[in-house]
């Protein structure tokens, strides 16, 4: 860099330093009878400009002008200054004449259907006025929202899967076991073992499962098994089958019915219900400690 160029630098930045109201420095370069500048002195002038002084900072009311600007609270927020949300865009008004550009149709064009007030969007399953397909078709039957829908497992099956030594029959049976070796392949409400395929049981099980058939009661009990029939909601069921989903979390207890039909049903004893146990288990702790 040439001596006149660094002069001719040196002047701009003082000239810019008189401008912002900053001290000037005093200069340690000396143009004349030098043939070159020293370079660093340059640019430690430059360093000297772009760097602010500590006492030339923002005053308060320069502060909150910027922080208002940027959307923050200037002040301790109370009921006193509390105000709506200003909107950040201007309303798009409409029909208020030619000259504003949205005059006459008020950007909806002539007519037609996009044009009409309030049926702008048609709902869902609207053909254009003729009869829809969901009104087309008869209906017969209806769901049922509170109906529960079970797994079914037949005997046979479980047999299968014993002598193929997926389960151990040694160890209580239940919907964590079916999933995980692929007897079944999804829950639904809970499983249900049906006596289908029953003179081909030959292990004594321990069932653990949502419902038995009497069937299956009787040919499980007449080999020595047991079973026993344990109520499961979505939640409860999943903690049973993934214990996985629930690390790290509170894991959720056993469920018990509500509904007086499954009130009724786990706490009769034809009907294995784990509630018909726990009711005589209790029972015996009383009169033990009668």
């Amino acid at each position: 860099m040439s001596a006149n160029t660094l002069a001719r630098s040196l002047s701009l930045l003082s000239v810019s330093r008189s401008i912002t109201g900053l001290p000037l420095k005093s200069a340690s370069l000396v143009a004349s009878g030098s043939s070159r500048i020293s370079l660093a002195s340059f640019h430690q002038q430059r360093r000297n400009l772009i760097t602010l002084p500590s006492n030339h900072a923002l005053s308060p009311r320069g502060k909150a002008s910027m922080l208002e600007r940027k959307g923050y609270a200037t002040e301790a927020i109370n009921l006193k200054n509390l105000k709506p949300g200003q909107p950040t865009k201007n309303r798009k008004r409409l029909g208020r004449g030619p000259s504003s550009g949205r005059g006459g149709t008020s950007t909806r064009g002539h007519k037609g259907q996009k044009a009409r007030a309030g049926n702008g969007k048609p709902v869902p399953g609207f053909e254009g006025g003729q009869t829809p397909l969901t009104r087309l078709y008869p209906k017969r039957g209806f769901n049922n929202v509170k109906g529960q829908k079970y797994v079914p497992v037949n005997l046979d099956r479980l047999q299968h899967w014993i002598d193929r030594g997926l389960i151990d029959p040694s160890r209580p049976i239940t919907a964590k076991e079916l999933y995980e070796t692929r007897c079944i392949h999804n829950l639904r409400d809970g499983v249900k073992i049906l006596g289908e395929g029953a003179k081909h049981l030959r292990d004594p099980v321990n069932l653990v499962v949502s419902r038995a058939s009497q069937s299956v009661i009787e040919a499980v009990e007449a080999l020595g098994g047991s079973v026993e029939c344990r109520y499961y909601n979505k939640l409860s069921l999943r903690a049973l089958v993934k214990p996985e989903k629930f690390v790290g979390r509170r894991r959720p207890k056993p469920a018990d019915p509500i509904a007086k039909k499954d009130l009724l049903w786990y706490s009769s004893p034809h009907n294995r219900g784990y509630l018909a146990k726990r009711r005589i288990a209790m029972e015996e702790l009383q009169s033990r400690s009668s």
